[in-house]
């Protein structure tokens, strides 16, 4: 039996890489990261399941990714729903605030 250390690496091939897949993984794992971090500062347990996690993006194409990986987004982030929107408005406060030290 050989030695799996006598095993060839083999040969980089570049046209072998699809980066619309790689996008779609990064930013699978960059939402992956930033649920666990959430739930990190909300002191909520991976033990526990959540009713649903929502991923915001202005972008449609974004957010058909991450329906391809939903599967993969709901195990790691013990999720029973994934919701997926483009409606940022919707989550966000706009505040004005006046500059006091240009306003003299």
């Amino acid at each position: 039996m050989d030695s799996i250390h006598f095993t060839q690496i083999p040969n980089f091939d570049p046209e072998l890489i699809n980066e619309k897949t790689e996008g779609i993984v990064k930013r699978m794992q960059s939402a992956i990261e930033t649920g666990r971090v959430v739930r990190d500062q909300k002191k909520v347990s991976m033990k526990y399941p959540l009713q649903s996690v929502t991923l915001i993006d202005a972008d449609e194409e974004i957010l058909a990714g991450y329906k391809l990986v939903e599967r993969y987004i709901k195990e790691e982030l013990n999720c029973m729903e994934l919701i997926l929107t483009g409606d940022e408005d919707q989550f966000l406060t706009y505040r004005a605030e006046a500059d006091n030290t240009a306003m003299g």
